[in-house]
């Protein structure tokens, strides 16, 4: 049993903090407007963090920072040093809610963001 825990308090526990930022991604610049005219682009990149399973284990600031990290050091794979953003969606629930019919009762007590997902164009400029 404890071989077991073992494995999967690391899986458990990565599942609440958010995906870090490469040291070479630092200095990557997200925004939602560039005069790109004299910036070459590199192409798009996408990027997320959470989903329904683990949102409960992962505060709603570390699935967007981790969404955001994880855009910054797709940017910085291809060369980039901006991202213009070009669709962000957050996905989240309303609260507790439960249903049911003639079987059981099932209740859902997800709060929050549960996933966060972006795409952008990469850009460098100088």
């Amino acid at each position: 049993m404890k071989k077991y825990l073992l494995l999967v308090a690391p899986l458990v526990l990565s599942a609440c903090s958010a995906i870090p930022v490469q040291e070479d991604a630092k200095g990557v610049r997200i925004v939602s407007d560039l005069d790109t005219e004299q910036c070459e682009f590199r192409g798009e990149v996408s990027a997320s963090q959470g989903n329904f399973f683990t949102a409960d284990l992962t505060t709603d600031e570390n699935i967007i920072k981790g969404a955001r990290n994880e855009l910054r050091n797709e940017t910085s794979k291809v060369g980039g040093n901006y991202v213009l953003i070009a669709k962000a969606v957050d996905s989240s629930n309303e609260g507790i809610s439960a249903y049911g019919d003639s079987s059981g009762v099932a209740v859902s007590s997800s709060k929050g963001v549960y996933s966060s997902v972006l795409v952008g164009e990469a850009f460098y400029c100088e």
